[in-house]
């Protein structure tokens, strides 16, 4: 009668045993990939008409028109370097 018995407890506890194998684990959380943004530096080739050297007039002689002349001439020259010098910062800005 007790062989009975224990027959009967081995079973269940087999069986026991084998439904805590047949139980799962809850499963993780898939790892959501982030999204990363890295800012990266691109220099860019100036353009060598932007980098000419910019003309710096002489007077040819010591008159008020030739200093009136020359005046004008520098002022143009100056214009022209600030406008080399806008569009070469610009250039930065243009490339994405």
């Amino acid at each position: 009668m007790q062989w009975i018995i224990r027959t009967v407890v081995l079973l269940l506890a087999c069986i026991v045993l084998l439904a805590l194998f047949g139980c799962t684990p809850v499963k993780p959380q898939p790892v959501i990939p982030q999204v990363v943004t890295q800012t990266v530096t691109k220099y860019v080739q100036v353009p060598s008409e932007l980098i000419a050297p910019c003309p710096v007039e002489q007077p040819l002689s010591r008159t008020v028109a030739e200093a009136v002349r020359v005046a004008r001439a520098r002022k143009d020259a100056l214009i022209q370097c600030n406008h080399q010098l806008d569009q070469i910062r610009s250039l930065g800005k243009s490339n994405p």
